[in-house]
């Protein structure tokens, strides 16, 4: 027996290997035949013979059929039962979806509905696209996975999919199709198992690999700033040694210090340089010397050439000789300068505050005891001498401060700078019938450094800005802070006084003012502290102005995230 399809009806059709042959034919119907027939030798009877055989073989084959019929039923019920075991072994441990060809879904398991949190109403008769990315669902790449299942080609792989609630479910499974008794598919199956948690650890050990290299090169970095600092550490020495001298001088010396110590910061920037090239000069040597040793054969055939160039090389090594011997002789002085530095801030702190503090309790004697016997410009003079003993007290401290900030030892944490800043100005008192202040604080980037010595550097900013406004209606500052590749940039910004951009290069000198005394009080250290400190935490200070609209200070520290 065999099947066929014309004009899309099943047919089935016997073979001629199943006829039977006459001799075949069983003994009952032959003797059926035999009876039922009764003999006729006449011409109708001898006709009619052949037809009623036929008729017997074609009832014997339709029962014939009829069994197979049965036969492929009981076959096909076994196989659907076959079937949907097997689909409950699936629903027990794994998740399960059907769709029609065209990707609707049929049916889902209970295993799938709980893993993406969906119910059966919210997928029944949906397209699968709900369940991906709407930029996959779209491509190219999805419509070939389809179009594979529709020609019968199963997809086997790990697929991602979005869960009710927008987490993403890695399914690790295939997609089957299904096949008609005419092999041909008319639905898929997918079968899969949820491999989410283990997907997600192994994701997490890839950021952890990444962490870990992002901390190694943050251990670079460190060790980077480590080698600057110290080679600051050694510029930062020197400045001391010159700083000690032009404070011994300036004390002999009163009315002609302001200039001298302009001159001295100008001639320890150039000795900075100095110092800077020949070293970068005697590295140059060395690598040439270096160089010139490794090809001493390739020197040997260029013998004329090179002995010019070796005369030359020979005097620039004793010429770095020479500076080597200076900068150890320098090293001696240095120590010898540190022990006398120690000697004179113990009595700067001590000796000179002595007559200070005499001249002020002789001149309240002369107030309390001798006021009646001295007249209105004698009390003048006595006030003019106070005063005066008060600045050159707070002088003293100033000083005493600047010179401290070349031996302090740096630290460097993390600093939150707007709560650094909030603290500053919660600090700051005001005199009775001042006005008060309108700040306007952004949030301030974290930097690294020394809480200590950068709160000092926006305690001098802000007070500057503060006293340099006062004169107008309102006190209006701005604190901001923006980010770059390798820095941080802080400004406190004021409508005030400002100062005149000609003066710029006066601005951070010790002793230096931009507005006179009687205007506008203060010792002229204050700038030059806050560039100190920055100096030392690798950052720079510049301000911007204009005359009486008010002026803007910048200050850099160094990148944490860099």
């Amino acid at each position: 027996m065999s099947i066929k399809e014309k004009n899309g009806i099943r047919e089935i059709a016997l073979s001629d290997t199943l006829l039977p042959e006459k001799e075949n034919i069983p003994k009952n119907r032959k003797h059926f035949t035999e009876e039922k027939l009764p003999i006729d030798n006449s011409s109708k009877a001898k006709k009619a013979m052949p037809t009623i055989v036929n008729n017997v073989e074609t009832e014997f084959h339709n029962k014939q059929i009829e069994a197979e019929i049965l036969k492929l039923k009981d076959q096909l019920h076994a196989n659907e039962q076959y079937l949907l075991n097997l689909t409950n072994a699936i629903n027990t441990t794994n998740t399960s979806l059907e769709f029609d060809m065209d990707g609707h879904i049929l049916n889902a398991n209970k295993n799938f509905l709980k893993i993406m949190g969906y119910t059966a109403k919210d997928l029944i008769g949906k397209h699968h696209s709900v369940l991906v990315d709407p930029a996959y669902s779209k491509s190219n790449a999805y419509q070939f996975f389809w179009n594979s299942l529709k020609k019968g080609i199963h997809q086997k792989d790990e697929f991602v999919l979005n869960a009710k609630n927008g987490k993403l479910i890695w399914l690790l499974g295939s997609y089957n199709p299904i096949f008609n008794t005419e092999a041909k598919p008319y639905k898929i199956l997918k079968i899969a198992t949820d491999i989410t948690l283990a997907k997600t650890q192994f994701l997490q050990l890839a950021v952890q690999a990444q962490e870990k290299e992002k901390r190694s090169s943050e251990l670079i970095t460190a060790n980077r700033e480590l080698a600057f600092k110290n080679k600051e550490k050694e510029t930062l020495a020197a400045e001391l040694i010159i700083a000690n001298k032009e404070l011994k001088f300036q004390n002999e010396q009163k009315e002609k210090r302001a200039e001298e110590l302009i001159i001295a910061n100008k001639e320890l920037a150039v000795q900075n340089r100095e110092k800077e090239k020949r070293a970068a000069e005697l590295a140059i040597a060395n690598k040439k010397l270096a160089s010139e040793k490794i090809l001493k054969e390739k020197r040997k055939v260029e013998k004329v050439k090179r002995a010019a160039e070796l005369i030359v090389k020979n005097k620039e090594l004793a010429y770095q000789e020479k500076r080597s011997s200076e900068l150890t002789l320098a090293n001696e002085e240095l120590k010898k300068a540190q022990e006398e530095l120690g000697s004179f801030s113990y009595s700067v702190s001590h000796d000179l505050r002595a007559p200070i503090r005499a001249i002020n309790g002789y001149t309240q004697i002369l107030i309390e005891d001798h006021a009646d016997s001295i007249d209105n410009d004698g009390k003048k003079i006595i006030q003019a001498i106070i005063n005066n003993s008060n600045k050159m007290g707070i002088l003293i401290d100033d000083l005493l401060a600047f010179s401290k900030l070349g031996r302090k030892e740096v630290s460097s944490v993390n600093i939150n700078m707007t709560t650094l800043v909030s603290g500053v100005i919660n600090d700051i008192t005001f005199e009775k019938g001042e006005n008060t202040p309108i700040f306007e604080i952004e949030e301030l980037a974290p930097s690294n450094g020394d809480p200590s010595l950068i709160k000092q550097v926006w305690i001098n900013l802000i007070s500057n800005a503060i006293k340099y406004s006062k004169y107008k209606p309102e006190i209006k500052i701005k604190i901001t802070s923006s980010s770059q590749e390798d820095k941080i940039i802080y400004s406190v910004k004021d409508w005030g006084a400002g100062f005149d951009m000609a003066y710029y290069d006066k601005l951070f000198g010790v002793f230096q003012r931009l507005h006179s005394q009687e205007e506008f009080t203060g010792t002229g250290i204050g700038l030059a502290i806050v560039q100190k400190i920055v100096s030392r935490h690798s950052g720079a200070v510049w301000a911007e102005s204009k005359l009486d609209q008010g002026a803007e200070f910048y200050f850099s520290l160094p990148n944490i995230k860099h």
